[in-house]
């Protein structure tokens, strides 16, 4: 009897400990939620709203800039193919003689072969949104006569006429000037056929339209 009370009171001390035991390893995570103006506040940066691509065609359905590259990158067929691109001349290279000036036949200067640059923005100077545009003439000096013939009035002769209409000729541009907005045709390349070269891609000169042309103040060989 004696021996069933002890063994009792073991369980009956056994069971208590272990439950102070359990309780003292417990652990407890108060938390207080406050509200209104006192309550922290999480300032996270608003979510920036990116700009919209480009669009890949102009009014008219010619190519834009953006448009050609991007399109020829997913397309190989049309690298080495006619393509009408629409932008807007904003830069033009004129070669210089080492005094300065505009370079002449006579000064047989090593010059760059002419050569534009189109962007889709009338403003644009950033080089690599722009497009260069070669293969118009070999020389300034054809740039400068066509420049006169266009002010003076002069015309092509018949036979420089029917050169022209079958291909033989192409005409020089007159009106390639800084701000003018422009319908180019030519072949999308990586290097024309005078040796002018740009990895982005390049147009070797057909022919071109004059939408609009420039403004007054802009008129003239430029850089």
């Amino acid at each position: 009897m004696k021996h069933g009370w002890m063994a009792v009171a073991g369980l009956s001390l056994g069971t208590t400990l272990a439950a102070l035991v359990g309780c003292e390893g417990e652990s407890r995570l108060t938390v207080v939620m406050e509200e209104g103006a006192s309550a922290p506040h999480v300032n996270l940066p608003t979510v920036p709203t990116l700009p919209a691509p480009p669009p890949v065609n102009a009014a008219g359905g010619a190519f834009t800039i953006y448009g050609v590259r991007h399109q020829a990158a997913r397309n190989a067929d049309l690298w080495t193919k006619q393509q009408r691109v629409h932008g807007f001349i904003v830069s033009v290279y004129t070669a210089r003689n080492p005094r300065g000036q505009n370079c002449t036949e006579r000064d047989r200067c090593m010059e760059e072969r002419p050569h534009v640059y189109i962007a889709d923005d009338r403003t644009e100077r950033d080089p690599a949104k722009m497009m260069m545009v070669t293969g118009y003439a070999t020389f300034q000096h054809e740039v400068d006569a066509a420049r006169h013939d266009a002010a003076t009035g002069h015309q092509p002769t018949p036979a420089q006429q029917q050169m022209i209409a079958q291909g033989l000729v192409k005409p020089v541009p007159s009106d390639f000037d800084e701000g003018a907005e422009v319908v180019v045709t030519g072949t999308l390349v990586r290097r024309a056929a005078n040796g002018q070269a740009d990895s982005a891609g390049l147009l070797d000169y057909a022919s071109h339209q004059t939408v609009t042309p420039a403004p007054p103040p802009a008129n003239g060989a430029r850089h």
